[in-house]
């Protein structure tokens, strides 16, 4: 046996997916499209609780595709729009998409929800997509489901709603947030669910109304400040991170990224008469998940995400591996059998969007292409490995369970040594590797 090489970090007590899987590694968004001529006309509505928000500022910004998470977004409108005495408002004229691609959402600020003034800590937002796919007949509901779902959809890549950006190496995660608000809502109607749900899935729908009902309390009042006894106080204290919200979508943010803070006392927010039902009766955190229910899932037991936002799960009840698209549907001939498969029990996925499977139940190691063809690696040396990593050379380093040892594979998928296996002091039973990437 060898010495262990320094740079690989093994944990023997818990599971953890670590290497190139990763939502961001390659994009098929074009940051650099061409400039598309003057916007189409883009006509909507903004209601707060189901009532007309009257004389609200209506803001249009692209999304930052390569400035960095949470980096300033451009604001596309080149004069104020606001609403009218229906909460309706039209923009014409007013915006040029920085490109086909780009990623815009609009934005509604202050204004009067129906209670004698206006509000100045109501925002509320829609996210919309690319650019380039607005047309003349697309209408824009926004209101509070909207802001929920948008939100908590854009919440890795966003600080305020006049920051919502991403790296210039993940684009691709970025569009997929985007896509994601179309699964939770649809925009058009403002209700949900998304017109993108797969059939498959299951939306949390009570949770949604509740996070929705939350909001409206605030945004359906004259506001307040954190502490001073209002409904928007009681919301901005409660939400209170890092920073003081100042809106709604600030609060919306804080939860989003703080789930289990103040569960009980934000629930209290929500009254029985609220606007959006069904709601929670109780809750414990206020953790967003959309449930995907496929036939493909027997004892799921890994997973893993590529470069283009596809979800792999290995099943060790199957012998294979479920793909889902970003929107959750399943891949075409998924769920995946054969290559070698044998109770798999770990995954990663390499540069090239190819998924290598170990499999603890026949010690073996497989490779699955994106397409889903699966083939059986000749790797010596495994013992029910347990985990799999990929370094930047593509090296794909597996720990294994049954022998204490770490296992190099190359590319090809051979060992790199001829001893097959490397051991280092401690090693017992190993549960889990990551690469240092330094």
């Amino acid at each position: 046996m060898r010495m262990l090489n320094p740079t690989i970090r093994i944990a023997a007590t818990s599971l953890m997916l670590a290497g190139l899987a990763g939502c961001g590694l390659r994009s098929t968004v074009d940051s650099k499209a061409p400039v598309v001529a003057q916007g189409v006309t883009l006509q909507g509505a903004v209601h707060g609780g189901q009532q007309p928000v009257v004389g609200a500022s209506i803001l249009l910004y692209a999304a930052n595709a390569a400035g960095g998470y949470g980096s300033s977004s451009t604001a596309l409108l080149t004069s104020p729009v606001t609403t009218d005495a229906t909460g309706g408002f039209a923009i014409t004229g007013l915006y040029t998409c920085p490109s086909a691609s780009s990623l815009v959402y609009l934005v509604s600020v202050g204004g009067n929800p129906g209670v004698g003034g206006a509000n100045a800590n109501l925002a509320m937002m829609s996210a919309l997509g690319p650019c380039g796919h607005l047309t003349a007949s697309t209408f824009i509901n926004i209101n509070e489901l909207t802001t929920v779902a948008s939100v908590y959809a854009l919440s890795p890549f966003m600080k305020s709603y006049k920051a919502v950006g991403t790296s210039a190496g993940n684009p691709q995660g970025l569009a997929n947030a985007f896509a994601t608000v179309n699964n939770l809502v649809n925009i058009g109607t403002g209700t949900l669910s998304g017109p993108t749900l797969p059939a498959n899935a299951v939306l949390p729908s009570a949770e949604l109304n509740t996070l929705a009902d939350i909001l409206a309390a605030c945004i359906n009042s004259a506001g307040g400040a954190a502490g001073d006894g209002s409904t928007c106080g009681s919301l901005f204290r409660f939400t209170t991170a890092s920073t003081i919200p100042a809106d709604t979508i600030g609060a919306a943010l804080n939860i989003a990224r703080n789930p289990g803070s103040n569960v009980a006392s934000l629930l209290a927010l929500s009254s029985s008469a609220a606007p959006y039902q069904p709601t929670l009766a109780s809750a414990t955190d206020f953790t967003v998940s959309i449930r995907y229910k496929t036939g493909g899932f027997s004892s799921p037991s890994a997973s893993a995400v590529d470069a283009g936002g596809n979800l792999w799960v290995t099943n060790a009840g199957g012998n294979s591996v479920t793909v889902l698209n970003p929107a959750g549907s399943p891949a075409a001939g998924s769920p995946f059998t054969g290559g070698g498969l044998g109770a798999p029990s770990a995954i990663a996925v390499d540069a090239g969007g190819n998924a290598w499977i170990a499999s603890s139940g026949n010690s073996t190691l497989s490779v699955f292409t994106p397409a889903g063809s699966g083939t059986q690696t000749s790797a010596s040396g495994l013992g029910a490995p347990s985990a799999v990593a990929i370094d930047a050379q593509g090296i794909v380093w597996v720990t294994n369970a049954g022998n204490s040892t770490v296992t190099a594979v190359a590319t090809s998928g051979t060992s790199v040594t001829s001893s097959n296996s490397y051991s280092a002091g401690g090693i017992n039973t190993p549960t889990a590797v990551a690469i240092d990437p330094y």
